[in-house]
């Protein structure tokens, strides 16, 4: 991860130089309008860049099962997080325990994210009732910091941030919600001080605030109950090429989705 494009091929060739292959190391790229990606499939390994351009450093390696999406299974080193190929989907949550994210279902395989582990793990079956679903292939990223980015009610990849005092994180407006009873004192209390702090500044919009800002903490103080409607989001890159947003995903499941 953060190597650049020479990088990522000379690593390619070394992997290759120490297999017991004698076919020429084919190397394959793909590019998008944000990203691209550098894949040998004889390794059963993929890497993403970001951006597209010439500056695309790796964000996410992908590491393949035998056969999947036309690539020979990854074994260059162990698998992470202690993971074999042979494992099924109730053997991985067995190992790594509930995931703090899933996705896929429907007409698209499922998934499951371990962000604090920096793991992805996808099947190859759609059905969320499959225990016995085979990993096709896993998604490797950097860890996510336990104490930052992560929605302050269930500890998944937060997506918004009240709008109100733009401290807590929250992944949904329903772990926004459960949360409201024990936040709305203290959203109003920060809410006061970010705004009197801003005035000291000097900040021309600062009265646009105070005025919004009052107006819907009044609301929040005297009657009690009510939530901030407003959820701003926060800067989500799922590490996903634009033509999807949920999860890690290499260039061949963008070919699929075509």
């Amino acid at each position: 991860l953060g190597a650049d494009e020479t990088a990522a091929e000379v690593l390619l060739r070394e992997l290759a130089a120490g297999t017991d292959t004698e076919e020429p190391l084919q190397i394959e790229r793909k590019a998008f309008s944000d990203c691209k990606y550098i894949s040998c499939k004889p390794l059963g390994l993929s890497m993403r860049l970001k951006p597209a351009s010439a500056s695309g450093r790796v964000d996410v390696t992908f590491l393949y099962s035998e056969g999947a999406d036309g690539f020979s299974a990854y074994s260059a080193s162990p698998l992470p997080a202690g993971l074999q190929w042979s494992d099924r989907s109730r053997d991985v949550v067995k190992k790594l325990g509930e995931p703090s994210d899933k996705f896929g279902g429907g007409n698209l395989p499922v998934g499951i994210g371990y962000e604090v582990l920096g793991l992805d793990v996808h099947f190859q079956n759609k059905s969320w009732d499959d225990a016995k679903n085979p990993i096709k292939f896993l998604s490797v990223y950097r860890p996510l910091d336990r104490l930052c980015g992560m929605c302050s009610v269930c500890a998944k990849q937060a997506r918004f941030c009240c709008a109100q005092c733009q401290l807590e994180s929250y992944c949904s407006t329903a772990c926004q919600r459960k949360a409201w009873s024990g936040h709305r004192e203290v959203c109003a209390r920060d809410s006061n001080k970010r705004l009197r702090s801003a005035l000291a500044a000097g900040k021309q919009t600062a009265q646009r605030a105070l005025t919004g800002s009052l107006a819907a903490a009044g609301v929040a103080v005297e009657a009690g109950a009510v939530a901030p409607q407003a959820i701003e989001v926060m800067g989500e890159d799922r590490r996903w090429p634009a033509a999807t947003k949920e999860c890690h995903v290499p260039a061949s499941s963008l070919d699929a989705m075509d």
